[in-house]
């Protein structure tokens, strides 16, 4: 598959301060960064954070080649962004909401990276406890966030396995070609998920 598994980035052991901390201790730094973003004036605020996070990530682990990887995908949308917001509200506004999302890309890739996937689900699920009041079952919803983040990436390396193939027979690639065997190839995925889960008891 075409790099599609690092999209959200990839849990690496490792014996730092970061894999150390326990999940509540990063959640609840995970929250004091959202809070400070949501409160900050201007986009200095943002813009310290983003640099905090890569300097903990780097010490972490997060090589050079890593960051890329989570961020390149993001670029385009990023300079849409920015280019909308200087035209409407001026280019302060435009760098507030463009390095607001660069936290958070920042800061899902340092956790997805020092953080087991299955003791992240199950941090999730623990969140998600209370919907028992009202019948639901947080089992359930981590199990659907734990396919999400298999799923995106499967599809991403799908469309770009498909683009190489074509490229490979000397066609350059069409958006317009690439969408029915893209949309096979994830119904079949879809299907193979549907049938693990059912032969082991999910409906």
């Amino acid at each position: 598959m075409n790099g599609g598994p690092d999209l959200f980035g990839s849990y690496s052991p490792g014996t730092g301060l970061l894999h150390r901390a326990p999940l509540r201790a990063k959640g609840i730094g995970i929250l004091v960064v959202t809070v400070a973003v949501v409160l900050a004036p201007a986009w200095p605020v943002p813009t310290a954070l983003a640099l905090v996070l890569l300097v903990a990530g780097s010490a972490a682990g997060v090589g050079a080649r890593e960051w890329w990887r989570g961020l390149a995908p993001a670029l385009p949308v990023l300079v849409l962004l920015a280019v909308y917001h200087v035209l409407t509200t001026g280019p302060a506004q435009a760098a507030d909401v463009v390095l607001t999302i660069v936290v958070f890309l920042v800061v899902t890739r340092v956790l997805m990276h020092t953080t087991p996937l299955p003791e992240l689900l199950d941090g999730v699920v623990w969140l998600c406890s209370p919907v028992r009041l009202v019948g639901a079952d947080p089992e359930r919803i981590g199990l659907a966030i734990s396919l999400m983040l298999r799923s995106i990436p499967f599809i991403v390396g799908a469309v770009g396995d498909l683009r190489d193939a074509v490229r490979a027979r000397g066609l350059r690639p069409n958006p317009v070609r690439l969408v029915t065997p893209a949309v096979i190839s994830t119904v079949a995925y879809a299907q193979r998920t549907g049938q693990a889960l059912a032969a082991r008891g999910f409906d």
